[in-house]
């Protein structure tokens, strides 16, 4: 039998392309109205995590004491048929098997389902109280991926770690652990508490303080994660019961939150926010479609634009914020194109060497631009070119507003586009009522 060493570098993969885990997300989008929303306020009454490992055959009784009841994975069925319904379930695994898993959904349940899973789990639930929510995922394209306003929640490689950072994220503090065990009862035995779709499984051997538990690369690397995860949640205390590996890890595990005094570090919910609202894109969406003159400007940049290109060697444009694409068709190569208010170019960008921003930021909400500075700061890997008018438009929206929502004076604008790039003195241009800007991303310290 193959044996792991507790400390050794393991090879655990997504369970299905992450092609297929996008897809899936947009699927998911679709299918699911609500949304889940954090708890701010702490939650004192202990709450019962039930994964579906073995020793929850031996302490479900104990879940009685809890008045909040958390399910996951197999856990959902067989504590409903012991005559306990949990107040929430959760589900992460991309997978169609879980469906079986599952079994009938209860209509006294709040379904945590994360938009990375099965069209047909949603399916199943169909009629039930569904809330959607996203896998934390930092790299560029999981940020893409997650639309605006809606939460990411942090975790680890398994449902049972999910369900950690989740009650946390509900506002619950003291968390009562069951049948989270990191490994089978035995070489050729069960490893979880009732019958599983997935058959028999390969395991392997993990000595720990001198005991041998049976397990596989997958459940050693949530055996592992799971004490990392309550080290980013200070105010949460965590009590295992059962036997397993991971509640004989748990016996050693002395609580780290040094990592919490950095920024950040603490936070288990990561909502992304929104660049503009729904009332002011349809307002901007109706000005193209009334305006034929509206978001026409961006040609006459592409002689700039052009040289910025050969100053850094690169075809590698972002048109961000692109109107009605004119730059796009005054260049000879093709670049890509954002603007929130045009159908079929509303998605959250990809990022470019250069981003060309003219015409835009005096357009946007007061109260967004922060975030779209953010935003255009991730996507712009080596420049970016910002034209911006410092007076009022010629053109109106419906609702009787200047097109223009921020009118400042070009030292107002410089200040603030400081707070988030670089820029040299010799790359601002005025040109009343224009300011041409030249910037470098600025580095996070």
């Amino acid at each position: 039998m193959k044996t792991l060493d507790l400390d050794q570098k393991l090879d655990v993969k997504y369970a299905i392309p992450l092609w297929l885990r996008d897809e899936q997300i947009k699927l998911a989008l679709e299918k699911v109205k609500g949304r889940i929303q954090p708890v701010h306020e702490p939650r004192t009454e202990p709450i019962a995590i039930a994964g579906f490992g073995p020793s929850l055959k031996y302490t479900w009784e104990k879940i009685r004491d809890c008045k909040f009841i958390m399910s996951c994975s197999g856990s959902h069925r067989f504590l409903i048929d012991r005559g306990l319904v949990p107040n929430w379930h959760v589900e992460v695994d991309p997978r169609e098997h879980k469906i079986k898993l599952l079994g009938e959904p209860h209509p006294s349940v709040e379904y945590l389902i994360a938009s990375t899973c099965h069209p047909k789990y949603f399916d199943h639930l169909d009629g039930f109280n569904v809330k959607l929510w996203h896998v934390f995922d930092p790299s560029e394209d999981g940020l893409r991926m997650l639309p605006p306003g809606e939460w990411a929640v942090t975790g680890g490689c398994d449902v049972g770690l999910r369900c950690l950072t989740l009650a946390g994220f509900l506002g619950f503090r003291d968390l009562q652990i069951f049948g989270l065990d990191g490994c089978a009862e035995a070489a050729d035995g069960i490893r979880h508490a009732a019958e599983h779709p997935h058959g028999q499984i390969n395991y392997s051997v993990c000595k720990y303080e001198g005991k041998d538990y049976f397990t596989t690369a997958g459940m050693l690397a949530a055996a592992r994660s799971i004490f990392h995860e309550l080290d980013q949640m200070p105010k949460v205390s965590a009590t295992f019961h059962g036997n397993g590996l991971i509640q004989d890890m748990a016996k050693k595990y002395v609580p780290n939150h040094k990592a919490n005094q950095k920024p950040l570090s603490n936070i288990v919910g990561f909502a992304k926010p929104e660049l503009i609202s729904s009332e002011y894109r349809n307002l901007n969406t109706r000005l193209h479609r009334d305006n034929l003159a509206y978001g026409v400007g961006g040609s006459r940049h592409a002689p700039t634009v052009l040289k910025l290109a050969q100053s850094i060697s690169s075809q590698s444009i972002l048109d961000y914020g692109c109107g009605k694409g004119l730059l796009a068709k005054a260049l000879p190569f093709p670049i890509w194109e954002y603007d929130p208010a045009i159908p079929g170019k509303d998605l959250s960008p990809r990022a470019a060497d250069l981003v060309v921003c003219t015409d835009v930021l005096e357009h946007i909400e007061p109260d967004k631009l922060v975030f779209v500075l953010n935003d255009i700061k991730r996507c712009a890997r080596k420049i970016a070119y910002f034209v911006i008018h410092t007076g009022p438009s010629t053109k109106q929206l419906a609702d009787g507003r200047n097109s223009h929502l921020i009118q400042q004076p070009a030292k107002w604008w410089k200040k603030t586009l400081r707070k988030f790039f670089e820029i040299p003195l010799n790359a601002i241009i005025e040109q009343a009522p224009l300011v041409h800007i030249v910037a470098g991303p600025r580095k996070d310290k």
